[in-house]
C-alpha cells in the first residue's frame, strides 16, 4: 500500500505541474533590448540599374595627437583648420605624353605614381585635403591600385570608370565611389582634346557635390612625421626612375635654391598647365612594391592589370633636403595609412611640404647621386 500511495502522489504532483496548477512560476527579470549599432560609414554603390542610396554619418573629430591648424599630409600649418574636416580627393589623372602638361598638380598635398599595364606608361593618383584647384586634369580611370590607395585615407576617388572587373570590386567596396559614368555632374569636357584627355573637374565641384549628395566628412588622418631640420643621409641630388623610357622615364633634380626636387619627365621640365611653373617635391619617396600579373584586360589589345601589393611591408628611398634615407615602409591594415621607417623601427621625418610617392617594382634599379 505505501509503494501505491508513493505512486500516486508522484502522478497527482505531475498533473498539477502540467495543468499550470503547481503554484506560482517565477516571473522572468526584463531585459533591455540592445540598440542596434551605429550605422556604419556610408557605403557608396554604383550598378547600371539603381541609384546608390547613402546613410549620412556623424563628423569624425581629428586626430587628438595631430594640432588642429597642421595638414597631416603636410605639416605644414593652414589658415583655416576646417579645410581640414574633410574627405580627402583622390583624383586619377593621365600621364601619357598628350596629358602633359596636366593642372592641379601643383596644388596636391601628395601624388602617388604607378606603372600602367601594357608597362607602356604611369598614371597618377592626386590627394587633395586643404587644397582646392579650380581645375584639375585630364582624369582618367582608376586601376587595381585604388582599391589599396583610397581606404588609406577614407578618400572620395575622383575618376572616369574602369575596366569592367574593377568597375564591380568598386562598387562592391565602402569606397566613396565618383565613377564620372555615374556621377557626371562635377565633371566637364574640354573641347578639341583627344578623347583620352579630355575629361576635367576642379575641387570645388567635387566638394559640392560631396556635400549634396551627404558624402562629405572629416576623416581622422593618422598623416605623416615632419621635421624641418635636415636628416643624416647619403647625398642625392640627381634621381633617376626608369620608369618607361618612351613616355614616362623620371628624374629629380635638387634645388637648392628653392630647397626642392624639380621633376623633370622625358628630360624636360614637368610644368603645371595652370601657371606655367615646374613642378617640385619637398620629398621623394620610392616605395618598393611586388607588381603580380593578372587576367583582367585592360584595352583592346589584350594588356592585362598590374596588381600592386602596397600591404605587409618593403623597401622605401626616402629623399629630402638632398640626402636620401632607407627604410621600409610598413602597412598592417587595410584602412592604415603606410608608414616609413628608418632601419631601427622609427617614423623617418619627411620636410614639411608636398610629397611624390613613386611605386616601383621591386627589381627597379634607381640611380642615385
Amino acid at each position: 500500500m505505501a509503494k501505491v500511495r508513493c505512486t500516486l502522489y508522484i502522478l497527482v504532483g505531475l498533473f498539477l505541474l502540467a495543468s499550470g496548477c503547481g503554484g506560482p512560476r517565477p516571473t522572468p527579470t526584463p531585459t533591455k533590448t540592445p540598440k542596434p549599432p551605429a550605422t556604419p560609414a556610408f557605403t557608396p554603390t554604383v550598378t547600371p540599374t539603381s541609384t546608390p542610396t547613402m546613410t549620412p554619418t556623424p563628423t569624425s573629430t581629428p586626430t587628438p595627437s595631430q594640432p588642429a591648424n597642421i595638414n597631416p599630409l603636410t605639416g605644414l600649418p593652414v589658415a583655416d583648420p576646417k579645410l581640414l574636416q574633410r574627405r580627402p580627393l583622390h583624383v586619377r589623372i593621365g600621364n601619357d605624353p598628350d596629358a602633359r602638361p596636366q593642372s592641379g598638380l601643383a596644388d596636391a598635398e601628395l601624388v602617388y605614381e604607378e606603372i600602367s599595364e601594357g608597362w607602356w606608361v604611369t598614371r597618377l593618383t592626386a590627394v587633395y585635403l586643404a587644397n582646392d584647384p579650380k581645375v584639375i586634369g585630364p582624369i582618367r580611370s582608376s586601376r587595381l591600385v585604388n582599391l589599396e590607395l583610397a581606404p588609406q585615407f577614407d578618400a572620395a576617388l575622383v575618376h572616369s570608370g574602369a575596366s569592367d572587373p574593377i568597375r564591380w570590386m568598386l562598387s562592391q567596396s565602402d569606397i566613396v565611389n565618383l565613377d564620372e559614368y555615374f556621377n557626371p555632374e562635377p565633371y566637364f569636357y574640354i573641347q578639341g582634346r583627344s578623347w583620352r584627355n579630355r575629361l576635367w573637374t576642379g575641387a570645388d565641384r567635387i566638394r559640392k557635390y560631396l556635400r549634396k549628395k551627404g558624402w562629405e566628412k572629416a576623416v581622422p588622418l593618422k598623416g605623416f612625421t615632419f621635421s624641418p631640420d635636415p636628416p643624416q643621409g647619403k647625398p642625392a641630388t640627381y634621381i633617376h626612375i626608369p620608369y618607361p623610357p618612351k613616355t614616362s622615364d623620371l628624374e629629380y633634380r635638387y634645388d637648392p635654391a628653392t630647397q626642392t626636387y624639380l621633376r623633370f619627365v622625358m628630360g624636360e621640365p614637368h610644368r603645371d598647365a595652370e601657371t606655367g611653373r615646374q613642378l617640385s617635391a619637398a620629398n621623394v619617396i620610392v616605395q618598393y612594391a611586388e607588381h603580380q600579373k593578372t587576367d583582367i584586360v585592360e584595352d583592346a589589345l589584350g594588356a592585362t592589370a598590374i596588381k600592386i601589393v602596397l600591404k605587409g611591408e618593403g623597401k622605401v628611398q626616402v629623399f629630402r633636403d638632398g640626402v636620401m634615407i632607407e627604410g621600409i615602409w610598413r602597412r598592417e591594415k587595410r584602412k592604415e595609412m603606410t608608414q616609413y621607417l628608418d632601419r631601427g623601427g622609427k617614423p623617418i621625418p619627411l620636410k614639411p611640404g608636398n610629397s611624390w610617392i613613386e611605386i616601383v617594382p621591386l627589381d627597379f634599379k634607381i640611380e642615385v647621386r
